[in-house]
C-alpha cells in the first residue's frame, strides 16, 4: 500500500534534487529519508530514482508515481479541510509567513478583523522571504504564505500550491520631499559623477532583482550605495537626502516625508496567498484570506492619496 508519508518524501526529491535536501526540509536524518525512499521502491516494485552526479533524478516510474503523489497529498489535505468545514467552526491555530512590507502595511488590519470576527482563531506570524517561505508550507511549519511577484523575475509556486490572487501593487520612485527630481532625470543624469544614489535590496531579493532590471531596460545602470532589505532604512535614508529608492504603493502610508513618483510603464508587483494545495478550503485559512482582502481595499484607498499628491 501507498504511504503518504513517503509519496511527500519522492515529491520533494523531485523538486530539491538531493537526499540531503530533502532530511533538512522536513528534519530527518539522511539515513532516514534514504531508507524510506527504498520502501517506497519496494512499496510499488519498480526504480523510482538514479543519481545523476551529484544531484538524483527520478526515473520514468519515479515521475510517473510523483505525479500522482501531488494529487494524493493534496486529495488527503482536501479531506481533512472539509472535515473541519463541515463543523462551520473557525477556531485554532494557523501559521502564517510574508515579508516586511507585507507584515507592516495590510497584515494588522487584517489581524484586527479576525480578532472581532473569529476570537477563538489564533495567527502565528514569521517574517520569511519568499525563497524560505514556499519551503516552510512545503513541509508544514507554515500554513499560509504571502507572496510577491515582480516583473520579469519567474514566479517560484507550482501546482503543489494553491495560489490565489491580492492585489496588483504599482511599483513607485521615492525621493527626498524637497526633490523635483524624476525616472527621467535620473537617466539624463547617469553618465554624470556623481550618479544619483539608491538605497535598494540586493540582488539575492526578487525586489532588488526586478530593480536591475528594471533600471538596465530603460538604458541606467544602478548606483546602489546601500544595499539594504529593509524598507524602513531605505526610506529614512531617503528623507535625509542621501539618495533615492522604489518602493510599492501600498507602503507609502508607512513612508512620511518623502515624495511618491510613478514610474514609466507603471510597473507592479502582483501580492498572493498561498497554501498547500487541497487546503484551500481549510475554513480558518479561507477566512484568513478574506479579512486581506478587506484589509488590502482599505490601504489601498489611503495609500491613493498619497502617491496622487
Amino acid at each position: 500500500m501507498l504511504d503518504l508519508h513517503r509519496l511527500r518524501i519522492l515529491r520533494e526529491l523531485r523538486r530539491l534534487g538531493t537526499v540531503t535536501a530533502v532530511a533538512e526540509l522536513l528534519s530527518y536524518t539522511h539515513s532516514a529519508i534514504s531508507q524510506q525512499l527504498a520502501q517506497c521502491e519496494k512499496d510499488v516494485g519498480a526504480k523510482l530514482y538514479e543519481r545523476a552526479g551529484r544531484r538524483i533524478v527520478l526515473t520514468e516510474q519515479g515521475e510517473l508515481l510523483a505525479d500522482y503523489a501531488d494529487e494524493l497529498l493534496a486529495l488527503a489535505d482536501a479531506a481533512q479541510s472539509a472535515v473541519i468545514d463541515s463543523t462551520s467552526q473557525v477556531r485554532g491555530r494557523i501559521r502564517v509567513a510574508s515579508f516586511q512590507t507585507v507584515l507592516a502595511s495590510i497584515l494588522p488590519e487584517a489581524l484586527d478583523i479576525l480578532s472581532k470576527k473569529y476570537p477563538d482563531l489564533k495567527v502565528e506570524i514569521s517574517q520569511l522571504d519568499i525563497e524560505n517561505a514556499l519551503p516552510a508550507v512545503a513541509n508544514g511549519k507554515v500554513d499560509l504564505i504571502l507572496g510577491e511577484d515582480y516583473p520579469g523575475v519567474l514566479p517560484l509556486t507550482d501546482k503543489t500550491v494553491h495560489r490565489e490572487h491580492l492585489i496588483d501593487d504599482e511599483l513607485v520612485l521615492i525621493t527626498p520631499e524637497d526633490s523635483t527630481l524624476t525616472f527621467e532625470e535620473i537617466k539624463e543624469r547617469a553618465e554624470s559623477r556623481p550618479p544619483t544614489a539608491f538605497a535598494m535590496d540586493s540582488v539575492d531579493y526578487s525586489l532588488g532583482k526586478f530593480f536591475h532590471a528594471y533600471c538596465r531596460q530603460h538604458g541606467v545602470e544602478p548606483n546602489v550605495l546601500f544595499e539594504t532589505p529593509d524598507p524602513f532604512l531605505q526610506t529614512h535614508l531617503v528623507r535625509a537626502g542621501h539618495a533615492c529608492s522604489v518602493t510599492s504603493a501600498l507602503f507609502a502610508p508607512l513612508q512620511p516625508g518623502v515624495r511618491f513618483v510613478h514610474l514609466p510603464d507603471r510597473p507592479h508587483r502582483t501580492l498572493y496567498t498561498a497554501v498547500r494545495a487541497g487546503r484551500e478550503q481549510h475554513p480558518a485559512l479561507r477566512a484568513f484570506r478574506q479579512a486581506l482582502a478587506q484589509s488590502v481595499s482599505s490601504t489601498v484607498e489611503e495609500a491613493e492619496e498619497y502617491i496622487g499628491q
